[in-house]
């Protein structure tokens, strides 16, 4: 029996109207934003690792990650990412990194298959979203040992639409202005062959990396549903709302 049946019988009109439209708005909310973790395993689970490149560095710095298509459910808008502190060195802090910029893309590079060469991991579809001054803070909250809170948190001024069909996910900073060393401390992180992160670097204005390997910052990403699926959601509870107030009134 749908819904509309199953109301028409049990309720009045005007109760089926306010019930309808708080399951639609269920509905709405339920198919919004969602927190992905990459890699997905260690969501609840503490990384083999800990990595202050590239938002913690002395020197300024360009860092690319990949993070494999696998990890993503589908197409969505990332508005957000983010980060935690590692269990073991991570620390409360609060600083400022004076020129950042942080694109995304897609790539056909795959995990522990970056190219030394910057350009040739950057996909067509290469997106500025977010340039500037950049403050980044955490309370190390959490388990002793970790997983720490994902509260190293970068909200996204241009959010990228990424289709996880299309290829697998870069991460590419250029970290202009540097960092004291340690001043943000260790950033939880993965050091495995095979698993579904990988990262290259080397300084701000190299055209190739100097250091090539397995590890990954262990990633936050809010994502919400591409514009389209809203939009169809959003039409569909206008005309489920006009239908029953048109029912109300004969």
């Amino acid at each position: 029996m749908i819904l509309s049946q199953w109301l028409s019988i049990t309720l009045p009109l005007e109760e089926n109207m306010g019930r309808v439209t708080l399951i639609l708005l269920f509905a709405f909310g339920a198919v919004g934003r969602a927190e992905i973790i990459v890699p997905n395993v260690l969501a609840n689970t503490e990384g083999n690792g800990n990595n202050n490149f590239p938002f913690d560095s002395t020197t300024p710095m360009r860092y690319q990650q990949v993070y494999a298509s696998s990890q993503f459910p589908g197409e969505g808008l990332i508005t957000q990412i983010a980060f935690r502190p590692d269990g073991l060195v991570g620390l409360a802090f609060n600083v400022t990194i004076n020129d950042i910029q942080i694109d995304l893309s897609t790539t056909a590079a795959a995990p522990d298959a970056l190219s030394a060469t910057f350009a040739s991991n950057v996909g067509a579809n290469d997106t500025v979203v977010y340039n500037g001054a950049l403050t980044l803070s955490s309370q190390d909250t959490g388990p002793a040992g970790g997983p720490k809170d994902f509260d190293i948190v970068i909200h996204l001024t241009t959010p990228f639409l990424y289709n996880p069909a299309a290829g697998n996910l870069l991460l590419d900073v250029r970290n202009v202005s540097g960092l004291p060393s340690g001043a943000a401390g260790g950033f939880d992180s993965e050091n495995l062959v095979g698993d579904s992160v990988s990262r290259v670097l080397g300084g701000i204005n190299d055209t190739t990396a100097s250091l090539s390997d397995t590890e990954g910052l262990v990633t936050g990403f809010t994502v919400v549903p591409e514009p389209g699926t809203l939009i169809l959601l959003a039409i569909g509870l206008v005309l489920v709302l006009i239908s029953w107030r048109l029912r109300i009134r004969t």
